[in-house]
């Protein structure tokens, strides 16, 4: 393996790294602005108001939405570390295959030793 060959390995897993930032990134972006939509709904929705049965059942409403929301976020940022680390891995299995371990431990061939025939059994 040359170091041109090493060093393309190296960028491919920086770009492999740089994707799954940016996706995380915007995961969390699109997250954070439909949970200040949602706040805003819920704000809005708190306004009008008839009874505090009327207000449990929104505030209630307004948690189902969110935890709904924040699952969904978790899924896809699961879906985005399970790809990347499914690219990295096959990316240094293909370098570990392709390394040259010899030259790093000098192992002299080892002389195969005839085995010892068991002593006949004394009558």
């Amino acid at each position: 393996m040359t170091s041109t060959d090493t060093f393309e390995e190296f960028k491919k897993a920086q770009e492999i790294l740089a994707e799954t930032i940016d996706k995380t990134a915007r995961v969390n972006m699109t997250s954070i602005e439909k949970m200040f939509d949602l706040n805003r709904a819920s704000f809005a929705r708190l306004q009008d108001v008839s009874s505090p049965a009327d207000f449990i059942a929104r505030q209630s409403s307004a948690f189902k939405e969110y935890a709904e929301q924040v699952n969904q976020q978790f899924e896809e940022l699961a879906a985005i570390g399970n790809e990347s680390r499914e690219k990295l891995t096959g990316l240094s299995q293909n370098f570990a295959k392709s390394m040259d371990f010899s030259k790093l431990f000098d192992f002299a061939p080892t002389a195969a030793k005839p085995k010892a025939k068991p002593a006949a059994k004394a009558a």
